[in-house]
């Protein structure tokens, strides 16, 4: 195993899934040398927050990135670095919806249901429907719409496919998004079972 400062995508795999030694070395690595925590602080400082709150953000962020790694929810379809931002995209993206929510009264309304067995099981058989019709998409689409899902620029997704521009990226990622919109349409068992009627 290379030393801390230096470890490629497999490598940063095999340890997260390693040893208790292994694990701690590749926390260090994401928190002193990847980058992560540095685009993290700036991202939440661009957009809202505060460094203190950014902080807050790729703590929190790293916790996710470790569990889902170990649970086997990394695809491969994206850099690491690029999943961990998306990650951290994601989050600080939900922590101002929920703020503006207890802002505007709105908080905890609904929450009772949502952790229910039965909406839990409903979740997971709406996952498991997307991720077919993803499937039926093919391999380029469902790269790019598990990117686009990341909440990254049309540059960031030409970088991570290795296309010539953010533009071209676009472009790409509006013909996979009409033809999974297209592919439910198709499909009214799909359209009521997912409560997609005004898609």
């Amino acid at each position: 195993m290379k030393e801390s400062s230096k470890l490629s995508d497999p490598q940063l795999l095999q340890a997260l899934l390693g040893t208790e030694k292994q694990r701690n070395m590749a926390m260090f690595f994401l928190y002193k040398h990847s980058g992560c925590r540095e685009w993290v602080l700036q991202h939440v400082c661009m957009e809202g927050g505060d460094k203190p709150a950014g902080e807050d953000v790729f703590q929190e962020v790293l916790i996710v990135f470790d569990r889902n790694i170990r649970e086997g929810q990394f695809h491969g379809n994206s850099s690491m670095k690029t999943y961990f931002l998306g990650i951290a995209k994601q989050f600080w993206f939900n922590q101002k919806r929920r703020k503006q929510a207890v802002l505007d009264g709105r908080e905890f309304s609904g929450s009772a249901s949502a952790d229910s067995p039965e909406s839990k099981v409903l979740e997971q058989e709406r996952v498991s429907l997307i991720n077919q019709i993803m499937e039926a998409l093919g391999e380029q689409c469902k790269r790019i719409l598990a990117l686009y899902k990341l909440s990254l620029s049309n540059e960031e997704i030409a970088q991570e496919l290795n296309l010539s521009s953010p533009k071209l990226a676009k472009k790409y990622a509006y013909r996979c998004r009409e033809k999974f919109r297209k592919y439910v349409l198709a499909r009214k068992d799909i359209m009521d079972y997912l409560n997609l009627s005004g898609i």
